[in-house]
């Protein structure tokens, strides 16, 4: 049997990373609830809580109370979920500076890292574009500690007047840091 028709039945490890609400969380909240890998209590509670108004889906990986008050990611939090072909394991790491150690408790062991770039915290018409240093600095300790494969992740794109200009415009700022930082950059 080729190699290629086997399936790696092993869970792929991945992280969430970047600045203070970015998305991190919302976009495992997605991911948990597109893939059907919440429970019908948890999904109970959210309506309830959002009371007839959308369901804030980030509040589906904050486990600590200080975390549902502040409405804030402190600790790393591991979800599981699975498609057809793949198990997965998310870390979503917080993006608080004083919490960055807990990111890289996240990194460790990681398969790859999904940085995430809210497009709206930056100002797409200075050149060059300057990048979060939460950005930053994520993507620096994920590279430093080995994580195979770094992806950014452009967000609220849908937020901003013009998202072909501010995409173009982040995209030749991650491509000119990655490359700078010895991060490697495919396509």
């Amino acid at each position: 049997m080729s190699t290629a028709v086997l399936q790696d039945h092993r869970a792929l490890r991945f992280l969430t990373a970047g600045s203070v609400d970015d998305g991190k969380s919302t976009l495992i909240g997605r991911l948990l609830f597109d893939s059907r890998a919440i429970l019908a209590d948890q999904l109970d509670t959210l309506e309830k809580k959002a009371a007839g108004a959308p369901i804030d889906l980030s509040l589906l990986t904050d486990g600590l109370e200080a975390e549902r008050e502040q409405g804030i990611t402190i600790d790393v939090a591991y979800r599981y979920f699975a498609t057809k072909h793949r198990k997965f394991i998310i870390a979503d790491a917080p993006g608080h500076e004083q919490y960055t150690r807990n990111m890289v408790t996240a990194a460790a062991g990681s398969d790859a890292a999904v940085v995430l770039v809210d497009i709206t915290k930056l100002d797409t018409h200075q050149t060059p574009l300057v990048l979060l240093p939460q950005t930053r600095r994520h993507s620096l300790l994920a590279h430093l500690l080995r994580v195979p494969s770094i992806v950014f992740a452009v967000n609220k794109l849908d937020a901003v007047a013009d998202p072909r200009h501010a995409f173009d415009a982040v995209s030749v700022a991650l491509r000119a840091f990655a490359e700078a930082a010895g991060i490697a950059v495919a396509g």
